[in-house]
């Protein structure tokens, strides 16, 4: 079991992975997806089990704790000192074996490292439970695109 980067030929497996993950959202397009890593390539990573791609997780510079928006990519140039958090999905096959707790652990020191001030997210699919036992906590004041889903929260860690 093992971290490693996103490559060009993950792609595939990443777009499967997110369909299983999200039957709340409609999956996001390749291209929106590659534009996150195209930014911030050094905070996107899949976990692999036995070579097989189980998760990803897609994360961002940023500039603000208000999120980008859905289905859109982002900016050619984009700043910051906040790292977002776009997406941390699991196949169903490695669901309950903690590769989640995992990569957000790799994602924490990376951004600790790389001198980030906080990590945001916005939750989905009633998953706050989850994100609050890694440190995250909700913030009230911001909104939350309805795109997100009814049960989306933005949540925040300071590091």
């Amino acid at each position: 079991m093992s971290i490693r980067p996103i490559s060009d030929s993950l792609w595939r497996d990443i777009e499967r992975i997110q369909v299983q993950a999200y039957c709340d959202l409609e999956p996001e397009s390749l291209a929106v997806l590659q534009s996150k890593w195209l930014r911030s390539p050094e905070s996107c990573f899949v976990y692999q089990k036995a070579d097989k791609t189980v998760g990803y997780l897609l994360a961002h510079r940023w500039h603000s704790l208000s999120p980008p928006k859905l289905y859109q990519t982002l900016p050619e140039e984009v700043s910051g000192d906040i790292l977002f958090l776009h997406d941390l999905a699991l196949s169903q096959e490695a669901a309950g074996e903690g590769i989640g707790s995992k990569m957000i652990e790799y994602l924490v020191a990376l951004a600790t490292k790389a001198d980030y001030r906080k990590i945001v997210l916005v939750s989905v699919q009633a998953s706050e439970r989850f994100w609050g036992k890694h440190g995250f906590q909700t913030i009230t004041s911001e909104s939350v695109d309805s795109a997100y889903g009814e049960e989306a929260a933005l949540m925040v860690r300071s590091l």
